[in-house]
């Protein structure tokens, strides 16, 4: 089983997209696969990816 669950695209960064497998879950970002991750772990690995595309396309994040 291969299930995508998110897909994040931002213009100047390779795209971050995070799956559930028969395995636990897996993260792509550009070349780089994390796989066999439980839930938390991919979730952190995912929004980690997403922003460092975010800061390799010259976005930056407001302070909370």
């Amino acid at each position: 089983m291969l299930k995508q669950l998110m897909k994040t695209e931002i213009d100047g960064a390779a795209s971050v997209e995070l799956f559930q497998t028969s395995f636990g879950y897996a993260v792509r970002y550009g070349l780089e696969v994390n796989s066999n991750l439980r839930k938390q772990d991919a979730f952190d690995i995912y929004a980690a990816s997403v922003r460092h595309a975010m800061a390799c396309a010259g976005l930056e994040l407001e302070a909370a």
